[in-house]
């Protein structure tokens, strides 16, 4: 005679009530058709645990053990365990409370031996992985900064714990490789901390460059820079180029050519170089090497914190600026003065460009990409639109 099929389903906190592992299903409801039976009688071993958002508030009640050829725990009780070990790592890291969970915090590291599935593990580190991308990301703008030259000490206060956070997590994943190269930047950055420099250059700035490259070789969707660099390093030196009077396109191409296309170029020469290099006016490079200096100073200005409020402001500030010229433009063309339209003009032109230096600075390239391509009025109405969703974010610890 074939075992009969069991049907396993989740404890669920109801109240008073709980809905408990039955061998028989239950009588279908009146509205609902009878399930087919092939679906009836699929082997338990496969049976998905429901929604995580469909959950009930509260602790997570315990799957019933389904043999999956682990000892003492279920192959889901496993891989949600794991996600509540991600959740809280990381909801300590930006002061969020963490999730509840009836595992014991203590048994955290023996959570990785324990989901001794292969795709399991694998599944909760690729979770581990997209988080980690987001909770480091004003760790790639400070890297950004250093190797650009323009990083300053005050970042390494939210660096630290931010590496330290992650480094915890890996080490309940088992990640050797990962925690041991997290050691070693963390080192890296307690000692540039140590240093009581303003600007990070010199032999801290390279010994952070040299123990965060691993990194990116370990964990690229976290750690990598060059894309991230080169979109908007791109942005931002050809809006700061055209923010200087005499520079036009051609002025651009020839500067191209001569390979400077980095801010750290900028940063490092001179001007009579610029001029040599390129071929352009001596007066026009200098005017040149002004304003990139001018934006390295205002970048080791700003007050770093994770939520950009300085940027943020400053933003705010150059949004309420474009769209008064723009009213100002729409009534210049409603009364049909040319010359009160050219100037407002090029006033928009020239604070838009400002626009585009911060926007790709706080990394909101695809946001600028869009409304690049749409009329003014729409530029200040999807700007503000940004500012207010910036201003109601939660803000991190």
């Amino acid at each position: 005679m074939p075992t009969p099929t069991v049907v396993v389903s989740r404890v669920l906190d109801v109240g008073q009530q709980q809905l408990v592992p039955r061998k028989a299903p239950h009588p279908p409801e009146p509205a609902r058709p009878p399930q087919p039976a092939a679906q009836a009688a699929r082997p338990p071993s496969v049976v998905p645990p429901p929604p995580r958002a469909l959950a009930p508030p509260g602790p997570r009640p315990r799957v019933p053990q389904v043999d999956s050829g682990m000892p003492g725990e279920s192959l889901w009780d496993s891989v949600e365990a794991l996600l509540d070990d991600v959740d809280a790592g990381f909801g300590a890291i930006t002061g969020e409370t963490p999730p509840q969970t009836l595992r014991d915090p203590t048994a955290a590291k023996a959570v990785p031996a324990a989901a001794s599935n292969p795709e399991s593990l694998a599944a909760a580190r690729e979770l581990f992985a997209q988080l980690a991308t987001t909770h480091v990301r004003h760790v790639r703008d400070f890297m950004i900064d250093v190797k650009a030259g323009a990083a300053t000490s005050e970042w390494l206060s939210l660096c630290i714990p931010s590496i330290d956070g992650v480094k915890r997590m890996a080490e309940q994943f088992e990640m050797a490789d990962l925690v041991k190269a997290l050691e070693t930047y963390l080192a890296a950055l307690k000692d540039a901390a140590a240093d009581t420099a303003f600007s990070i250059d010199g032999a801290p700035r390279d010994k952070l460059l040299a123990t965060y490259a691993p990194l990116i070789g370990l964990l690229p969707a976290a750690f990598g820079l060059d894309a991230v660099k080169s979109r908007r390093e791109g942005i931002i030196v050809q809006s700061l180029l055209l923010q200087v009077p005499g520079v036009r396109k051609v002025t651009i191409d020839k500067i191209y050519a001569a390979g400077l296309t980095t801010l750290d170029a900028y940063y490092l020469a001179k001007p009579e170089e610029i001029a040599q290099t390129t071929g352009i006016d001596r007066t026009l490079a200098e005017h040149i090497s002004e304003r990139f200096r001018r934006y390295k100073a205002e970048v080791q200005a700003a007050v770093p914190d994770e939520n950009r409020s300085s940027e943020h402001a400053h933003l705010e500030a150059l949004t309420k600026k474009l769209a008064t010229e723009h009213a100002g433009f729409e009534r210049a063309e409603k009364d049909d003065d040319s010359g009160r339209k050219r100037e407002l003009r090029k006033a928009r032109e020239t604070t838009f460009l400002e626009i585009k230096v911060l926007m790709a600075r706080v990394g909101e390239v695809e946001l600028l990409a869009r409304i690049e391509k749409v009329p003014f009025g729409l530029k200040v109405a999807e700007l503000e639109k940004y500012l207010d969703q910036a201003k109601n974010r939660p803000r991190t610890a």
